[in-house]
This record gives C-alpha cells, sequence and structure tokens, in this order.
C-alpha cells in the first residue's frame, strides 16, 4: 500500500504552486479575452445582477414599472428586483465589481481552491501526490470552465476545499479549532450552494466522529443562520427560498415546461435517469482530466486500513457516493451550464485520490506496455485535456458570440436611447437591463403578439425598435 510523506523529499516539492499561478493567469486570460467576461447563462446574469446590488450595499433594488414586459431568467422583479439564488457567489462577486474587474473573482477563486487542494494533498499523501493533485483538478476542464465563468459551482468548491483541509488538519491534531474553523467553511458553503454543503457535511460522518459533526456543525450555524435571515428579509420567509419565490415568473415564461429542480418525481423519470447516468458519462469521458475517474479509483483502493490518509480517503469516498445518490430526484437536464456541474465538488475527492492510484496504475502499465510507453500515455494526458477544453470552446463561443451579438448589433445600430422590443424563441434570455433599470437603452421581452406601439404606449418617453433574432440581429425603428 501508498504510504503518506514517502516521497517529501522530492523535486516537485514545490512545483504545485508553480501550477497553481500559471492555471490561475490562464483562468484569468479565458475569463477576459475568450469570454469576454459575459455573463452568458441566466444563471450568470441573475448572479451577476445581484453582485450589483451588494455593491451599491443594498439587498434589492425597486420593481420597474410594467415588469411583465421586462422579465428575465432566474430574476425576481416583483416584489423587489433581486436573484433567485443564495447570496454567496453574489457577494464574492460583488468585490469584483465594486473593483472594476468582476471577471476576475471566479479565477481567484479557481487558484484559491487549487492552494487548499495541494496543502491538503501535500500533507496526507506528499509532494508528488500533491502536484497531481494539482495538475489533475487545475486541467480539468469542468475546472477550467467554470473557473472562467460566473457559475456558482466554483466558489463552492473552494469553501468545501477548505471545509475539507481543515478536516485533514483535524484529523492529525485533533485541535478543535480547525473544526470550528472548517464548518465556517461549510457554511460559507451553504451560502453559496446549500445542497453541496450538505454533501460534505454527511461526508465528514466518514471520520466517526460526534465531535466533528457537533463542532463542524458550531462553525457553520452562523452562516446558515444569515442564510434564513437573507431568504426572509428577500422572499418573504425563513424557508421560503428563492427558487420558489421565482416559480410564478417561471411558470409565467415557460409554461408547462416549468418543472421543479429537485423532486421525488425525478426518481421515476426514465428521461432523467437517463440524464443522471450521462451526466456521470460526461465527467467520465469529458468533463475530468483524461482517465482519472479510473485512476481515482484505484487510488482508493490503494489507501489501505492503516494508511494515515484512510480518514480522509474515507471521507472522499462517502462524499462521491451522496453526490451520486442525490442526482437521483434532480433534474438534470442539458442546458447553457456544463453538463456534469452538479458533480463538481467530486473533482475535490478526484484530484485527492489521484496520487496513490498513479502508483498503482503505473507499476502496471511499466509492467505491461514499458515505460517508454507509459510515459507516451502520460503526456498524452496532458495533451488530451488541453484539447478537450479547446474543443468544447469551439462550440461554446459562437453560442455565446449569438447572445452578446444583440447587444454589439444594438450598438452598431447607433441606438443609444430607446427601449428595445426582443423579438427572439427565448427574449426573456436577452432582456438584461440591471439591477436598477437606469440605462438609457432598455430591452423588452413582451409577448411575440403585443405590438411595439403598444409597448411604446406602456412605457413611454423614448423611441422603440425591434430586435429580430437571426444569423445576425436585425434592428429596426418602429414609428
Amino acid at each position: 500500500m501508498v504510504q503518506a510523506g514517502q516521497q517529501q523529499a522530492s523535486p516537485w516539492a514545490g512545483r504545485g504552486w508553480l501550477f497553481i499561478v500559471l492555471f490561475g493567469v490562464a483562468y484569468a486570460i479565458v475569463s477576459r479575452v475568450a469570454l469576454d467576461g459575459f455573463p452568458f447563462s441566466g444563471d450568470e446574469y441573475s448572479m451577476f445582477l445581484q453582485g450589483e446590488i451588494f455593491a451599491r450595499g443594498l439587498l434589492h433594488a425597486a420593481t420597474p414599472a410594467h415588469a411583465e414586459l421586462l422579465r428575465v431568467d432566474h430574476v425576481i422583479l416583483e416584489p423587489w428586483v433581486m436573484s433567485k439564488y443564495p447570496p454567496g457567489t453574489s457577494a464574492l462577486l460583488a468585490l469584483g465589481i465594486r473593483a472594476g474587474v468582476p471577471w476576475l473573482v471566479t479565477p481567484v477563486e479557481g487558484v484559491v481552491t487549487l492552494g487548499l487542494v495541494w496543502v491538503t494533498a501535500r500533507k496526507e499523501l506528499g509532494a508528488v501526490a500533491a502536484s497531481l493533485a494539482v495538475v489533475v483538478v487545475g486541467l480539468a476542464p469542468l475546472f477550467v470552465f467554470q473557473s472562467s465563468s460566473f457559475f456558482s459551482h466554483t466558489a463552492t468548491t473552494m469553501w468545501l476545499a477548505a471545509t475539507l483541509a481543515c478536516a485533514s488538519r483535524w484529523v492529525h491534531s485533533k485541535r478543535d479549532a480547525w473544526l470550528m474553523l472548517g464548518g465556517a467553511a461549510l457554511g460559507l458553503a451553504f451560502l453559496t450552494r446549500p445542497l453541496d454543503a450538505v454533501l460534505v457535511g454527511c461526508a465528514l460522518l466518514a471520520l466517526q466522529s460526534w465531535r466533528v459533526v457537533g463542532l463542524s456543525a458550531l462553525g457553520a450555524a452562523p452562516f446558515v443562520a444569515l442564510n434564513f435571515a437573507y431568504q426572509s428579509a428577500q422572499f418573504g420567509g425563513a424557508l421560503h427560498d428563492g427558487y420558489h419565490a421565482y416559480e410564478p415568473t417561471f411558470r409565467a415564461i415557460y409554461g408547462d415546461a416549468a418543472a421543479a429542480n429537485l423532486s421525488l418525481g425525478n426518481v421515476s423519470s426514465i428521461a432523467q435517469q437517463f440524464n443522471h447516468l450521462d451526466a456521470c458519462r460526461s465527467l467520465i469521458a469529458d468533463w475530468a482530466f483524461p482517465g482519472s475517474v479510473i485512476v481515482a479509483i484505484l487510488g482508493a483502493r490503494a489507501i489501505g486500513r492503516h494508511h494515515p490518509a484512510r480518514a480522509m480517503r474515507d471521507v472522499h469516498v462517502l462524499l462521491v457516493i451522496v453526490m451520486l445518490l442525490t442526482l437521483l430526484p434532480m433534474m438534470v437536464d442539458p442546458d447553457d451550464g456544463a453538463r456534469p456541474r452538479y458533480l463538481s465538488s467530486a473533482l475535490l475527492s478526484i484530484g485527492f485520490l489521484v496520487g496513490p492510484g498513479w502508483v498503482v496504475a503505473r507499476d502496471v502499465l511499466v509492467q505491461k506496455v514499458g515505460s517508454r510507453l507509459t510515459r507516451v500515455m502520460v503526456v498524452a494526458a496532458l495533451l488530451m485535456a488541453p484539447l478537450q477544453i479547446g474543443s468544447f470552446f469551439l462550440t461554446r463561443l459562437p453560442m455565446q458570440w449569438r447572445r452578446e451579438g444583440l447587444y454589439a448589433a444594438v450598438a452598431k445600430a447607433g441606438v443609444t436611447d430607446g427601449l428595445v422590443v426582443v423579438r427572439a424563441r427565448y427574449p426573456t434570455r436577452y432582456a438584461r437591463n440591471g439591477a436598477f433599470f437606469d440605462r438609457p437603452v432598455v430591452y423588452v421581452s413582451a409577448p411575440k403578439d403585443m405590438p411595439a406601439a403598444t409597448v411604446a404606449a406602456l412605457l413611454p418617453g423614448k423611441p422603440v425598435y425591434e430586435a429580430i433574432e437571426g444569423d445576425e440581429w436585425e434592428i429596426l425603428r418602429r414609428p
């Protein structure tokens, strides 16, 4: 079995931080240059909008007149303008918005996450395994994409990595302060994506200590309470979350197609169970570092009962199990996000286990195909990860340019003040007016059968245009 710390003197000892810095620079370039710092999906825009509100020191903004003509996906417009999502991601984005660099927030979160992965794996498994963990997580297409966008998964993974790092420190030191600190990180994850935080809390049960449960819960309690207080202030009740508050708008936009993200009905849905299997397939084949899932499974087996890292190994194994079980009642339809995004936190477990797994895999490969071909396979995997990322962006960027195209077309048409009635299949994906509706150009998601003249009568004082969706947006002035 693999022994902890056996390679501490390796020349790899200081390279993990170099990889982390290089990955962080890459994420920032992708975020700013490739993705234009543009919140492509409705989820991203909704959290960005809430970040704008937080950046002004507010919880919500005033509802505009005729809000039914200004609906935008995942944003609540009545009784206030606000995001339906928990506040954690938006609070971090607010810092970037105040500094004028919102596109840099998630890359920084990615760097912090990789730093925590490095520290934890080095403590448990040694420097070589830690460097492998950083490479496997940092080059995973799922992590690259989410660390370059505005999705909440990177912030969540960062807080959960902090929780697991503190749990590791407690295992070796038994100092209760680590549990309190890890509990606080878990509470911050709850403010960001509550379900992911609950799953990691369940995984900590693998440590078989009520002290871990109690002190972690105590550390998390203030932040859990803050989340309920936020829901009370925003949505009218401590147990009334944004998803429920947004449901009337959701149904008004999408009608019978609207469905709950979490429902026991999904357990019996053949289509959803197929989606769950496809999300797992997608993570293994497309979105994780090539071959890393298989190597991680070998790593879980390689860490024996008496290994010093066995306790954290059990935590990671249980985390993956509860994540897979939690997929069953979830709606995992293909949408604007990465296919296996709900499994994002599993990258932490894959990274942790891949080091000891590689020791086993390398020995088998050398025995079967020789050391030279084994090195070729390693190089191939290192090249395949960026190629997979590039392949994804070749598909993604044209869709992004099309969504950004509306605003570019309006600017190109010389529209600097006016109402732009969006005539598209899904106009609510384009009616982005910021949180305060104080921009000179206002985008209107009116019903398709509502004439522009009616929009002008309801929202007087500005010239009216129609934006017609196509291969290129057509901007027409209406009398």
